[in-house]
């Protein structure tokens, strides 16, 4: 378990090490076997397919051409990024320099650079006038080949970056599938969770986010050792060493079970954004409560921003969300982890915004349509709740001194009651 949460971490957390790393390792590794087979079945003073004919001085220059070229080009790449880190940092939100670092499209282009320049001086270390591995040579001629294409897509990728509403766009697809994650099922089983055997408490070794839940080995834990497990941590939450994580029925070999269960709660020095809604959900009002401010005053950017925000509660407000009691394949209740509730959802999207925006009533009134359309796909619970921030919108609009026509315009607009 430990194992996989930490390679979990690695490819995910430090993305620009782990994903380019590995694949340059694997391209790298390509060219041993390949001048293995060269060295087998040498074509050299035989007749080759014209696609493999070279010289050796032709191969040397070529192969010396694609390292010199690639190694080139990956300083090149790594400076981009940097710049476009910055402008990211300082035009839209600090906050997204961890997922830019987790773009696989700036992975893979590091780690296809890095391994056709390890793999193209791997075999020019072999190539000479008693050995020329033509196989292994027209491979690296095809990794220049796929260098210069991904290069193209990478630059392309790059200048989408540094769009806003691009970015807001993708920022909301991601918080989107977290929060569906969350939808209830559908046969809405309420499962019954006794906590009050929970006696032994599970606490933290060191102070960290809290990155990973890894559920799965917990239900399995659960199950295979007949225990219940109730996790006190979110994903974004910071804990303090000895702070507890979970509480959990120990039976025999308790020291061996609460190890497994605090390996299974990944904590990292800085927060992620892996399987942590509220940190996609921060990153979209960080930038919209950016555009709102005095010094930047970019309303449409803060409108777009509510639009995705409202797009990823489409499913919780109208089909509610998962019970926070997870049961094992014979249905028994063995996990309980903490739940987001829908009326904190919507508190922590709806009022930030609210509240931001006082004095413009065009966000103001984008804010009135929002609710608008939320309210009119809600079940029953959740329409009370989307009644209850528009109560607090007019309450906003009203404080701000609006003239009689913007609240008579907005009144009409809101198609619910929000008299009381």
């Amino acid at each position: 378990m430990k194992l996989k949460l930490k390679l979990k971490s690695l490819v995910t957390l430090n993305g620009m090490l782990g994903v380019p790393g590995g694949i340059c390792i694997a391209i790298w590794a390509m060219a041993a076997p390949l001048i293995w087979v060269d060295s087998q079945i040498s074509i050299i003073g035989n007749p080759v397919p014209f696609w493999l004919a070279i010289s050796t001085d032709t191969a040397r220059s070529l192969l010396s051409t694609i390292a010199s070229a690639t190694i080139t080009t990956l300083g090149l790449v790594y400076s981009i990024m940097l710049v476009v880190f910055t402008l990211a940092a300082g035009n839209i939100a600090p906050r997204l320099l961890q997922r830019f670092s987790r773009d696989r499209v700036n992975q893979v282009t590091a780690g296809i650079l890095g391994g056709t320049f390890l793999y193209s001086l791997s075999v020019l270390r072999v190539t000479g006038p008693d050995f020329r591995p033509e196989v292994s040579i027209a491979l690296a001629f095809a990794l220049a080949a796929v260098s210069v294409l991904q290069v193209i897509h990478f630059v392309h990728s790059v200048s989408r970056s540094v769009t806003i509403d691009a970015e807001v766009a993708t920022i909301s697809e991601q918080l989107e599938r977290q929060v569906n994650s969350l939808v209830a099922k559908a046969n809405g089983n309420k499962a019954e969770f006794d906590a009050a055997g929970l006696e032994t408490v599970v606490k933290a070794d060191k102070s960290g986010y809290v990155t990973i839940i890894d559920e799965t080995s917990l239900l399995k834990l659960g199950s295979r050792c007949d225990l219940m497990v109730e996790v006190r941590v979110a994903p974004g939450d910071f804990v303090l060493h000895g702070q507890p994580l979970a509480s959990i029925s120990v039976p025999d070999d308790g020291d061996g079970l609460i190890g497994e269960v605090r390996e299974a709660i990944s904590l990292e020095p800085y927060r992620g954004a892996v399987d942590d809604i509220r940190f996609s959900v921060r990153i979209l009002l960080e930038i919209a409560l950016r555009a709102l401010s005095p010094g930047v005053n970019d309303t449409f950017t803060a409108v777009a921003c509510a639009d995705r925000l409202a797009a990823a509660l489409v499913k919780p407000v109208s089909e509610g969300l998962r019970d926070d009691v997870l049961c094992d394949g014979e249905g028994v209740p063995r996990l309980k982890v903490p739940g987001l509730s829908l009326e904190e959802l919507l508190n922590t999207t709806i009022h930030p915004l609210r509240q931001a925006a006082k004095g413009n009533i065009l966000m103001l009134d984008h804010l009135g349509e929002v609710l608008n359309s939320l309210y009119s796909i809600a079940g029953p619970d959740a329409r009370r709740l989307i009644e209850e921030h528009g109560k607090a919108l007019m309450d906003t609009v009203k404080s701000s001194g609006p003239i009689r026509s913007d609240m008579d315009f907005l009144e009409k607009r809101l198609e619910f009651d929000t008299a009381s």
